[in-house]
């Protein structure tokens, strides 16, 4: 894919600074893309994933929550160029470790223009840019944000169609059109992310299909993500249960197990 190609008249504020709603910020973070990073979450999803580990995520409104007895808003309404002035203080730190930006959320994709308006301004900068997401959205919008992003982090949560309407609320269907998409412009800046909840997506067999998948698509990067065991308590902030109840998280060995019948073309890290 073709990326655009700004000059220094771009570090003005462009016309199309867009407004949009973040519920958090996370500077010098390590564990979301390559060298330090600031981390971004914009407020919104398409999805209800059972798992979610931002529950506060999901609404696009700001919410009121409960923590530890006080009451804390969560989400702000921000122009782009606003959060552009915040971060970029941080480039020298990202250019020496090799870092950058990450939009995470919640989906970046159900606040579109306010995440491309983001991109395009850290890219007009020089500040190397990584998207988190479920590619739960338009792909024309995926398409434009690609333009400004260097690696996609994507999330995929099962390749089984029931599943996937049981646990998250929507079908797979659009997730896997636009990941074959996106992965005919950039395949080697895709990296498949898979959250792994026990008993539901876990299975050898099933991500032995995504090893597959990830083959077809010439995607050589995959995550395999334990299952996040802090999860539950951020639903108490909301007053709303948790319907997996107690879950343990993988072993050692079993993450090691699923490593290991991976095909020798992709790189399985395991987190």
């Amino acid at each position: 894919m073709k990326r655009t190609n700004v000059g220094d008249a771009a570090l003005s504020v462009p016309q199309n600074d867009k407004s949009g709603t973040i519920f958090d910020t996370d500077n010098f973070a390590v564990h979301d893309g390559p060298g330090i990073r600031t981390v971004i979450y914009l407020k919104g999803c398409p999805l209800r994933c059972v798992w979610c580990h931002s529950p506060e995520s999901q609404s696009k409104e700001p919410q009121t929550l409960h923590i530890n007895g006080a009451q804390v808003i969560s989400g702000r309404t921000v122009k782009a160029s606003e959060i552009i002035n915040e971060v970029i203080e941080y480039k020298a730190f990202f250019d020496s470790s090799g870092g950058g930006v990450t939009l995470s959320g919640g989906e970046i994709l159900f606040q579109p223009e306010f995440a491309e308006s983001l991109l395009a301004q850290f890219h007009a900068r020089g500040v190397h840019t990584l998207v988190e997401t479920s590619g739960m959205g338009n792909w024309e919008n995926l398409r434009r944000i690609a333009e400004y992003t260097d690696i996609f982090y994507y999330d995929i949560k099962s390749l089984d169609n029931d599943k996937h309407i049981v646990y998250t609320g929507a079908e797979n269907k659009i997730i896997l059109e636009n990941l074959k998409k996106l992965a005919e412009y950039m395949p080697d800046k895709i990296v498949l992310r898979v959250p792994l909840i026990p008993g539901y997506n876990d299975s050898a067999g099933e991500i032995a299909d995504i090893y597959k998948l990830a083959q077809e698509l010439h995607i050589c990067d995959i995550h395999l993500l334990r299952y996040n065991i802090s999860a539950p308590a951020k639903y108490e902030w909301l007053d709303l249960p948790y319907k997996l109840g107690s879950l343990d998280r993988q072993s050692d060995d079993y993450m090691d197990k699923l490593r290991k019948i991976a095909p020798a073309e992709i790189s399985v890290t395991v987190f």
